[in-house]
């Protein structure tokens, strides 16, 4: 069967917020920009992926509104959770 994946890209504020912080933080370049991502360990989902891609949308999106993006930006990128 192979390895198969599902995207969706994130709402326009995800975008700003990471480029906000990588210019607060002084990551302009890109190999300094591509430093600082992170990758989360897999973790195991269902067989129909696009439901499990719109799954984790929902709750990145819903979990990182405005105010919590504008919140990390200050923080250059770091939280506490």
């Amino acid at each position: 069967k192979g390895r198969q994946n599902a995207k969706r890209e994130l709402p326009l504020r995800f975008t700003e917020a990471i480029d906000m912080c990588a210019m607060r933080t002084g990551a302009g370049g890109t190999d300094d920009y591509l430093a600082e991502w992170r990758k989360a360990d897999p973790v195991p989902v269902g067989d129909d992926l696009e439901a499990e891609v719109e799954k984790a949308f929902n709750d990145i999106d819903t979990k990182y509104d405005r105010e919590r993006l504008v919140a990390l930006v200050k923080a250059g990128g770091k939280e506490n959770v």
